[in-house]
């Protein structure tokens, strides 16, 4: 009888794992996150997204340490404990809390828009201190953001937004900043802060539009704006006297001492108009909603989706439908006005 052969077995495939073999380096939290900072400050976030980074890992490590889970290092925080952090946040955190102007008694529950937020934030902290081995594997890896409804944007009205300009007291300096900056807004369908970045220097009076930095925009990507004829003449007005008043000034939109405006200043005087004029009862008062009103109407006055998603800064048509949100009045007058069964009315008789 011959001998037995001996034969090759194949080895068993295994799932990927993660490499628990490999020798990671302890970081405790205020470093590891420190250091991850640096990185993301090197590769150029906006001011914003740093400050939305140290908030929610500010949120985080304070909600570990209220719970005395003893974790003290990056590489400690398992997906367990991420997961019951986004439970508390969905369904016991308090909203609002720590706000200086708003009493924590608002109920508890964050809206998805926020826990998303925070979910994207740690995801992107982990995975960094993943590919830099200071953990042997991302915990946020299979959590996924949650679900969130798509709201209905509402703009202004024809009558609202007369309602607001005619709020203006243009017999005063900033009565008439006020008034040319809601009709700029309203001709430009502009962010609030690429409106009060404008420089004199922006704006071409000859072919009327305003050059935006690309520092100033959310995408990063420099945009020309065209104005029409009465917006210039505004904006031309205004610096004019921001000449006489604040010669050193490098802004167009300035306060009444000549000092920049910012983007809170500005909101609290558009939520005045909606105060005094009983408008901001009915619909929220800001720049926001002046943008989404301009990108309504220009639609409706015949502008097509592709333009407007030139003029508003999006990278993509999805985005600039949301913007466009038309009531049940648009939609019957414009069925009444192109309904396909009228050319064919006429004939039928």
């Amino acid at each position: 009888m011959s001998e037995e052969r001996s034969i090759r077995v194949r080895r068993a495939k295994v799932d990927k794992r993660a490499n628990f073999t490999t020798d990671i380096q302890p970081m405790a939290f205020e470093p590891a996150f420190n250091y991850f900072m640096s990185a993301k400050i090197g590769e150029g976030i906006r001011l914003r997204t740093k400050q939305d980074y140290s908030n929610t890992w500010r949120y985080f490590t304070d909600w570990i340490k209220e719970e005395n889970l003893g974790v003290k290092y990056v590489h400690e925080i398992t997906t367990e404990i991420c997961r019951n952090y986004i439970h508390y946040l969905t369904v016991e955190a308090p909203r609002f809390k720590g706000h200086r102007f708003i009493q924590n008694d608002q109920g508890v529950g964050l809206s998805a828009a926020t826990i998303n937020m925070r979910i994207r934030s740690l995801k992107v902290a982990f995975n960094f201190w993943y590919k830099e081995s200071f953990v042997r594997m991302n915990p946020m890896d299979n959590i996924k953001c949650q679900k969130v409804d798509e709201d209905k944007i509402e703009s202004f009205s024809d009558e609202q937004v007369e309602a607001l300009l005619g709020a203006c007291d243009q017999r005063t300096y900033v009565g008439f900043r006020d008034y040319v900056f809601q009709w700029l807004l309203l001709d430009s369908a502009m962010r609030i802060n690429e409106a009060l970045s404008i420089r004199p220097e922006d704006i071409d009076m000859k072919t009327r539009t305003i050059a935006l930095d690309a520092r100033f925009n959310k995408n990063r990507r420099a945009r020309i704006i065209p104005l029409t004829t009465h917006t210039i003449k505004l904006l031309t007005e205004l610096i004019d006297e921001n000449k006489v008043h604040f010669p050193q000034a490098s802004k167009v939109f300035l306060s009444c001492y000549g000092a920049e405006v910012t983007d809170t200043q500005m909101n609290k005087r558009l939520k005045y108009y909606g105060d005094i004029t009983g408008v901001g009862k009915e619909i929220r008062s800001t720049a926001h909603t002046w943008r989404h009103t301009a990108a309504r109407n220009y639609i409706l006055n015949g502008g097509d989706p592709y333009t407007l998603m030139r003029l508003l800064g999006h990278s993509s048509i999805h985005m600039t439908r949301r913007y466009v949100q038309m009531t049940e009045d648009d939609v019957r007058i414009k069925h009444e006005e192109f309904s396909p069964v009228k050319k064919f009315r006429t004939k039928l008789r």
